[in-house]
C-alpha cells in the first residue's frame, strides 16, 4: 500500500553584507580617554524604544551638534552656532531633546564639560542617568550619560571621510568619490567644520559601540538611512518649567495594574492630551514635536492656519472624512525601510509598507483636486511623485500576501519568474508523482512488505521509507537487495534506491531553491524601494503634518476656537479668551478680554479674591499665545498676537529633595532667568511670588523685579501678575508708568456672602476675602471668626490678646490680689520669704 510523501520545508535566511588631533581648544587640563559604555534608556515622551545619542563640540567660540535617532535611525545636524560660556543655547537644546547619552571629545574645553555635569543627575530609583531640568552638581563618576573619545576621533579631515564613506540608501553603487562628495554635499554644508567634527566622532561611538546591532554580525553596519539639518532659531523657547506650569503635558501611571510597574504611563488631562486627535502613530509623534517646539516663522504659521481654517469649513467635511479614514492605514515605515535595509523584513512589515503607499497615494489623489492656495496641498501635490505608483505596482505584482501568511516567508506571485514558476510546477507535482514512484517502487521489494513512502528531507534529498519489520532486529537485518540503507527513524527505515538517485539528479533540492530565489526577487525588490528612500520618507513626513493640521482643525470644530492673527507687532489683543483645559471641565466658562501694548500698558498686576480666577487667567493668556505659535486656533472670539520669542512662567514651584533647595529659592531661580533673558518680545507670567518668605521681604523683591522690567520702558516684556500683596497699590511702592496696569477680578459681597464673577476689570482689590474661602472649604466657623478679629486687630496696629475665658479671668483675679498684697508689703519691717510662702509660691503651684 503507498501513500503520499512528506515533505521537509527549509528556511533560508540571508543578511544583507555590504596622526594627531588638530584640536586646538584651549582647557585647564587634558582629560583622560575613558571607557565607553552602552547607555539605554526609555524616554517618556516619546516612542517606546526611541534614543538620542547625541555628540557635541565647542571650538573657538562656535557649537556643533549631531544626534542619531535610533528608531528614525538618521543622524540630524545642527549647524555651526555662536554660543559664549553661559551655554544658553546648548540648555535650550538638552531641554529639547533628552539624550541618552552625549558623546565628547577627550580634549574638550573644561567649561563646556563642567556645564553638561551641571546638567546631568543619576536617577536613584532605577539607576539610569538623565538630563535634569534643574541645575545641580555632581561627580563624574556619577553617570555615564558623558561618554569621551580621544580628540583623534574628533580629527576634521577624518570625520569628513567618516561622512562620506556612508551608505546611504538611494546613493547608487557606480558614483565615484567625487560624485559622492557632490551628493553629500548637497546635504550638508562642509564648511561647517565644528558641526562636521561632531558628526563624524557620533558615527564613530556608533560604530564602536554598534548602537542598534549588537546581536548582528560585525560584516552588519550601523543603519544610517540619512543625513539631516535643523535649526532652533525660529522656535519659541519653553523650558520644563512652563510646559509644566502650563499643563501642556501631564503624564500619569497607567490605570493598568499590569503596566504601572514597568513604567507605563499615558498622557493624563494636559492641551497636548485635548487636542491630540491624530489617527495615526507618526501623526501623534509629530504633534508632540510640534507642541515641544513652537515657532516664530509668520509663513510657517499661517501656512498651517490656511490648512486648518479649509478643514474647518462645513463644505470641506467630505474631504476631511475621507483623508482622515486614509490616515488609519498610513504606518510608520521608518522601521520598515531600517529592517529592509538590513535584510531582516518580515511579511508584516512587506504588508504595513504596502498598505501605507497604497493609501498614500490616495491621499496624494484627494489633496490634487483641492486648493492649490493650501500650502500643506501644494507640497503632497509636489512630493507625491510617479514613485508611489512604481512601489505600489512592484510590491502588487510581485508579492503574494496570501501565501506569504501561510507559510510565514515572502512569497513570489505567479508570472513573476518563468524560471521559478516551472520550479514551483515541479514541486506542486511532486506528491502525485512521489506517490506514483512509492507504488512502483512497492513493486519490487518483497512481498512481506506491505507499505512504503517516498519523502524528501533537506540535504538528504529523496529516500524510500519502509516501515521496520518484527525480525528487523540488527543492522544487518536492514540490507535490501538494490537499496541503500541510510538511518532508521521513529521505527521507519530510511534508503536511497536508482529512482530516488535519479529525482536528486533531476529535481535537486527544489524547494530550497525556491526559497532562494524568492530570497533573490525579494532582494532586488528591497533595493528598488529603497533607492526611493527619500521619497517614502517625505511622504511619511507629510502625512503625519496632514494628520496634525486633521488634528488642530477637529479640535477647533469642536471647541469652538478661532483663527488668530499673528503678526510681527508688538501686542497682544485678546477678546473673549479662554483657557482650553478649564473650560472643558467647568461650565460655563466666563471669557475675558487681554490688551497688552506700548499705548494700553505691557504689565498687568492682578489682585483679587482667593480662587477669584487669577492664576486661570494667566494660564489662559499665555495658552492662546502658545497655541497661536503652533498655528492652530485659539479659544477665543477674535485674538491678535505679536510674534513672542520666549514664554516664562513663575507659577508652579516644583519642589524636590534630590534638588536641594528651598521652595523659595526655587521661585527666586524661576523669577531671575526672567530677569535676566525676558526681552520686549517675551511673555512673561508671574504668579504670587514671594509668598515663600516673609511678607515685607517678599513684597520688596516683587517690587524690585517690576521695577526693573518698568524701568526699561518700550523694552518692557509682556508681564501678567497676580498678587495679594495689596500694599503695593495702597502705599504706591510701584513707580507711575503708562506701562503698569492694575486690574482686579470684580466679585459682589452681599450679606457676608462672596460671590465671584470671574470678570477681569480695571482697579484693585479691597480684601482677599479669605475667611469667606475658608468657610467654603469647610473651616468651623468659630476659627474663621477669630481670624477675622486678629486680622482686623493687625490691620488697626493694634494688640493681639488671647480670647477671654473663665480661667483667664481667674487668674487675673489672683494676679490682681498678689500685685495688691505687693504694694501694701512693708520690705523693712515684714516677713519677705512669708510673703512668697503664702502669695507667689502658691499661686503658681496653683493653690491660691
Amino acid at each position: 500500500m503507498s501513500s503520499a510523501s512528506i515533505f521537509g520545508n527549509s528556511t533560508v535566511s540571508d543578511s544583507n553584507n555590504n596622526g594627531e588631533s588638530m584640536e586646538s581648544v584651549e582647557s585647564s587640563g587634558e582629560m583622560d580617554s575613558t571607557s565607553i559604555n552602552e547607555v539605554h534608556r526609555v524616554m517618556p515622551d516619546t516612542a517606546e524604544n526611541e534614543q538620542i545619542y547625541m555628540s557635541l563640540l565647542w571650538h573657538n567660540g562656535r557649537l556643533g551638534m549631531a544626534y542619531y535617532d535610533t528608531e528614525l535611525t538618521q543622524v540630524f545636524l545642527l549647524l555651526d552656532i555662536v554660543e559664549s560660556d553661559d551655554f544658553l543655547f546648548l540648555r535650550r537644546i538638552l531641554r529639547q531633546f533628552h539624550p541618552a547619552c552625549i558623546i565628547l571629545s577627550s580634549k574638550q574645553d573644561d567649561r563646556l564639560v563642567q556645564t553638561l555635569r551641571s546638567l546631568v543627575s543619576t536617577r536613584s530609583d532605577n539607576g539610569n542617568a538623565s538630563i535634569a531640568s534643574d541645575e545641580m552638581s555632581f561627580h563624574s563618576e556619577d553617570s555615564n550619560i558623558l561618554q569621551f573619545l580621544p580628540s583623534i576621533d574628533f580629527n576634521p579631515d577624518i570625520c569628513k571621510r567618516r561622512i562620506l564613506n556612508l551608505d546611504l540608501p538611494g546613493i547608487p553603487d557606480h558614483y565615484t568619490d567625487s560624485e559622492k562628495t557632490l551628493y553629500f554635499s548637497s546635504l550638508i554644508s562642509f564648511d561647517n567644520i565644528t558641526t562636521i567634527r561632531a558628526t563624524g566622532g557620533l558615527l564613530k561611538y556608533l560604530e564602536k559601540m554598534r548602537i542598534g546591532v549588537e546581536l548582528e554580525e560585525a560584516s552588519v553596519r550601523v543603519p544610517v538611512m540619512d543625513l539631516k539639518v535643523f535649526t532652533l532659531e525660529d522656535q519659541v523657547a519653553l523650558d520644563d518649567t512652563a510646559f509644566s506650569a502650563l499643563q501642556i503635558f501631564q503624564r500619569e501611571a497607567h490605570p493598568s495594574v499590569y503596566k504601572v510597574g514597568q513604567g507605563g504611563a499615558k498622557e493624563g488631562l494636559s492641551l497636548f492630551g485635548i487636542l491630540n486627535r491624530c489617527k495615526s502613530p507618526i501623526g501623534s509623534r509629530k504633534l508632540r514635536l510640534w507642541f515641544l517646539r513652537p515657532i516664530r516663522d509668520l509663513d510657517v504659521i499661517r501656512q498651517r492656519q490656511d490648512a486648518v481654517e479649509f478643514f474647518v469649513n462645513p463644505r470641506n467635511m467630505e474631504v476631511v472624512s475621507t483623508l482622515t479614514d486614509c490616515m488609519k492605514n498610513i504606518r510608520n515605515i521608518m522601521p520598515v525601510l531600517k529592517r529592509m535595509y538590513q535584510a531582516q523584513a518580515t511579511v508584516i512589515d512587506w504588508q504595513a509598507l504596502y498598505k501605507t503607499v497604497y493609501h498614500a497615494i490616495y491621499i496624494g489623489d484627494v489633496c490634487r483636486i483641492q486648493p492649490q492656495t493650501v500650502h500643506i496641498f501644494r507640497r503632497i501635490n509636489e512630493a507625491f511623485k510617479d514613485d508611489l505608483h512604481r512601489i505600489a505596482n512592484l510590491i502588487n505584482k510581485i508579492v503574494d500576501f496570501e501565501e506569504s501568511k501561510l507559510v510565514g516567508r515572502f512569497v513570489v506571485k505567479p508570472n513573476v519568474d518563468a524560471e521559478l514558476d516551472n520550479k514551483k510546477r515541479t514541486y506542486n507535482g511532486l506528491p502525485d508523482f512521489m506517490t506514483k514512484l512509492a507504488a512502483e517502487e512497492l513493486e519490487r521489494l518483497s512481498d512481506d512488505i506491505q507499505e512504503c513512502n517516498v519523502i524528501y528531507l533537506p540535504q538528504l534529498g529523496y529516500l524510500l521509507a519502509i516501515p521496520r519489520l518484527d525480525y528487523m532486529q540488527t543492522e544487518e537485518d536492514f540490507d535490501m537487495s538494490g537499496l541503500e540503507f541510510v538511518f532508521l527513524s521513529n521505527n521507519m527505515l530510511h534508503y536511497k534506491s536508482e529512482r530516488t538517485r535519479e529525482l536528486d539528479v533531476l529535481l535537486g533540492d527544489t524547494q530550497c531553491e525556491i526559497t532562494d530565489q524568492e530570497t533573490a526577487i525579494m532582494h532586488k525588490l528591497q533595493n528598488a524601494i529603497l533607492e526611493s528612500y527619500r521619497t517614502l520618507t517625505e511622504v511619511q513626513d507629510l502625512c503625519a503634518e496632514l494628520d496634525c493640521l486633521l488634528s488642530l482643525a477637529a479640535s477647533a470644530t469642536e471647541f469652538n476656537y478661532v483663527k488668530p492673527s499673528v503678526v510681527t507687532e508688538d501686542v497682544i489683543d485678546i477678546k473673549g479668551g479662554r483657557h482650553p483645559i478649564q473650560e472643558v471641565c467647568c461650565s460655563p466658562f466666563v471669557p475675558n478680554d487681554t490688551l497688552s501694548n506700548q499705548s494700553y500698558g505691557k504689565m498687568k498686576v492682578l489682585t483679587g479674591p482667593n480662587a477669584s480666577g487669577k492664576s486661570v487667567y494667566l494660564k489662559q493668556v499665555a495658552l492662546i499665545v502658545y497655541l497661536a505659535h503652533l498655528g492652530s486656533f485659539v479659544p477665543a472670539e477674535s485674538a491678535v498676537i505679536g510674534c513672542v520669542d520666549r514664554i516664562f512662567t513663575r507659577i508652579r514651584s516644583l519642589d524636590s529633595v534630590s534638588v536641594g533647595l528651598s521652595t523659595f529659592m526655587i521661585d527666586v531661580n524661576q523669577m531671575s532667568e526672567a530677569l535676566r533673558d525676558a526681552t520686549a518680545r517675551s511673555l512673561v507670567v508671574v504668579d504670587e511670588f514671594g509668598k515663600g518668605t516673609e511678607l515685607v521681604d517678599g513684597m520688596a523683591l516683587l517690587c524690585a523685579c517690576l521695577s526693573f522690567w518698568i524701568d526699561k520702558g518700550k523694552s518692557c516684556p509682556h508681564t501678567l501678575v497676580s498678587t495679594h500683596f495689596h500694599s503695593i497699590i495702597h502705599q504706591q511702592l510701584l513707580p507711575e508708568s503708562p506701562m503698569l496696569k492694575f486690574m482686579t477680578m470684580d466679585s459682589l459681597t452681599e450679606e457676608e456672602e462672596l460671590l465671584f464673577l470671574y470678570q477681569l476689570v480695571e482697579g484693585h482689590a479691597r480684601s482677599s476675602y479669605a475667611s469667606h474661602v475658608a468657610l467654603q472649604a469647610g473651616l468651623p466657623e468659630e476659627i474663621v471668626k477669630r481670624g477675622r478679629e486678629v486680622s482686623e486687630l493687625i490691620r488697626q496696629n493694634k494688640p493681639v490678646y488671647a480670647i477671654d475665658t473663665a480661667d483667664t479671668e481667674t487668674h487675673f483675679k489672683r494676679s490682681e490680689l498678689i500685685v495688691r498684697k505687693f504694694l501694701n508689703l512693708d520690705l523693712e519691717t515684714e516677713d519677705l520669704e512669708g510673703f512668697l510662702r503664702d502669695f507667689v509660691l502658691p499661686t503658681s503651684e496653683g493653690k491660691l
